[in-house]
């Protein structure tokens, strides 16, 4: 979505104190978009995004640059909906010339979709001047791009239409050259592949694409395909709803011999998802068929690999109890459940798949359990022993982990609680190695100065600090982003009011420059109550 940048602002308050001093380095006028979607770019000191509308009501791409300790925006471009585009939802990449590229979901010239257009694919240089580098007709290209695009060495440009191609029904992978030149590969549907799901497509080195379609296929039950650089596509694998798994979700992953793997979250001997492998030779292996009992059942998340070719995942039910398991597959296919939630105290449906460490240990969380139904963290080791990390009561130390978590060098973990805490507003946590849980912050709730209701993780810094947003509490109800440093002391950087500086920063995650400024967004708030981009320098 498009992103108003609304304004800038550093100052420092502890938690729970006064309100905080603030300073406003910049306010943006209202034309330059709103309602951020997309991410940003640190672009040689800027920031670059784009904005779903504002604008002229399109969206825009837009640039903050910093000159003597001053910030200003210029808008990079504003979408007309005509023939340059509309509604950029992704946002942008940069080569090495400092052009930028993206997509629009909607413009471009009249074509299958009517005159609103299907979408293009565009080219920007920092001046504002646009190049549509290809304009979506449906049919044979395809149809309204949501994701970007990725890039070769080469300067080609990469990416997937979920909709057209031979008919509006099916999607298209495509490729462009560095002067705009498209070649299409238009998914028909069965027996062929379709509907390539939003994750897009993974490059090898030699230029052939990877990735998987929802439906389309044999038996439509989706496929796992490849095109080569000169876009011919091989079905690899054509799934069947059967035995060998139906519906593949999420990217394919690729090993360094050239082998993919996915999860598929139907199909399989007893219709609860398999683990597949597809060889360069196009053979497809069921690594492993779930049953939906005690290995577990329905793997929504992909699974992830070490360097030996173990893969790692989680399932969403199934288990001893039907609450999930974490399991290991080997490079032969056997499976291990490393643990199976009982919804008891080790909790229960873990959606989120693991995190692993250099040790070969793997975390994860789970959000609920029957033992105080506040979830708990785990950690999983490398000859399958599992240890609830911290088992949370749903008191003082915080409920309903919604997020992941963070390493520092010495092994502790740091996350968040949505609830729980001496308010019942989350809190922000620290595991030693040992499941030592220390509550480094209470958040207060809606009427406390430093916030509520954590829905994002943490970050942090080679000091040891971490920073975070809530999107609720503060001086103003909303929401703030604070800082918490190695002995748990709280600052809160800054209270959104939800006037021209935005509020409820609420999805995303901050990121941090080298200076040591933070940037994110709020999904409301500023001069068009459509969200802003804002700049902290924490003092």
């Amino acid at each position: 979505m498009a992103v108003l940048i609304g304004a800038l602002f550093a100052f420092r308050v502890p938690c729970d104190a006064a309100a905080p001093i603030l300073t406003t380095l910049y306010n943006l006028p209202d034309t330059n978009g709103a309602f951020p979607e997309a991410g940003l770019l640190l672009n040689n000191g800027q920031l670059v995004g784009t904005t779903y509308a504002g604008g002229l009501g399109w969206g825009t791409v837009f640039a903050l640059s910093q000159s003597a300790g001053v910030w200003s925006s210029k808008e990079l471009y504003a979408f007309t909906g005509l023939a340059d585009g509309a509604f950029p939802y992704a946002g942008v990449i940069r080569d090495g010339a400092g052009y930028l590229f993206g997509t629009a979901y909607g413009g471009g010239i009249t074509g299958t979709c009517g005159t609103g257009g299907c979408g293009v694919v565009y080219k920007l240089d920092m001046t504002g001047n646009e190049t549509v580098l290809h304009s979506f007709t449906g049919v044979p290209d395809g149809a309204f791009p949501e994701a970007g695009v990725v890039a070769d060495p080469a300067g080609n440009l990469y990416g997937t239409t979920y909709n057209g191609g031979v008919s509006m029904s099916h999607g298209a992978v495509y490729k462009l050259d560095p002067a705009g030149q498209e070649t299409v590969y238009a998914f028909g549907g069965p027996p062929r592949g379709g509907n390539p799901f939003f994750d897009g497509v993974i490059r090898d080195a030699a230029g052939d694409l990877y990735g998987a379609t929802l439906w389309g296929g044999t038996a439509d039950e989706g496929v796992v395909y490849k095109l080569n650089a000169a876009g011919q596509e091989t079905v690899l694998h054509s799934f069947t709803g059967g035995a060998d798994g139906g519906s593949p979700r999420g990217s394919v992953i690729r090993d360094s011999a050239g082998n993919l793997y996915g999860v598929t979250d139907s199909g399989g001997t007893a219709n609860a998802g398999v683990v597949y492998k597809v060889n360069t030779a196009g053979q497809e292996t069921v690594l492993y068929s779930f049953t939906g009992g005690a290995d577990g059942g329905s793997p929504i998340d992909g699974p992830i690999l070490d360097s030996a070719g173990n893969l790692y995942g989680t399932t969403y039910s199934g288990g001893t109890a039907g609450y999930g398991v974490v399991y290991k597959l080997n490079v032969a296919g056997q499976e291990t459940v490393l643990h199976s939630f009982t919804f008891g105290a080790d909790g229960g449906y873990p959606s989120g798949g693991v995190i692993r460490d250099s040790a070969g240990n793997l975390y994860g969380t789970a959000s609920f359990g029957v033992t105080s139904g506040a979830g708990v963290v785990y950690k999983v080791n490398a000859a399958g022993q599992q240890t609830v990390l911290y088992n949370f009561t749903g008191g003082a130390d915080g409920s309903l982990p919604k997020s992941g978590v963070v390493f520092d060098p010495a092994g502790n973990l740091y996350g968040t609680t949505y609830f729980g805490g001496t308010s019942n507003a989350g809190v922000v946590y620290k595991l030693a190695p040992s499941g030592q849980e220390t509550v480094l912050c209470n958040f207060a709730g809606y009427t406390g100065t430093d916030g509520g209701y954590p829905y994002t993780g943490v970050i942090r810094d080679s000091a040891g600090n971490l920073y975070g947003a809530t999107p609720y509490g503060g001086a103003a109800g909303n929401g703030v982003v604070y800082e918490v440093d190695p002995t748990g002391n709280e600052t809160v950087l800054y209270t959104f009011t939800g006037g021209a500086d935005g509020g409820e920063p609420f999805e995303g995650s901050l990121v941090r420059d080298s200076a040591g400024n933070l940037y994110g967004t709020t999904m409301f708030g500023g001069k068009n109550s459509g969200g802003v981009v804002f700049e902290l320098t924490p003092q």
